[in-house]
């Protein structure tokens, strides 16, 4: 018994929305629009080749990547320990 006043709340709702979507959804595309052609791209553009290399001192590499940083700071027990 409880479904049936439900349903008829759902029908009366239903009846209240409109058939046709609203003209800014259903405008079709503008033609005086510009495109840009496809172009072709390489799928390996831009990529580099990286070599296998000795390991590094990670205290000297973190100096020079290191924002604000001089390449050749000796602020710091490092460089005396190194002999510099």
């Amino acid at each position: 018994m409880k479904t049936i006043p439900l349903a008829v709340l759902g029908l009366g709702l239903a009846a209240c929305v409109p058939t046709a979507p609203p003209a800014y959804l259903a405008a079709p595309a503008d033609p005086d629009v510009g495109l840009r052609s496809p172009g072709y791209a390489s799928v390996t553009a831009g990529v580099r080749a990286y070599d296998v290399v000795e390991p590094l001192d990670w205290r000297e590499l973190n100096r020079r990547v290191a924002p604000g940083a001089a390449p050749e700071r000796d602020d710091s027990n490092d460089a005396a320990r190194r002999g510099r």
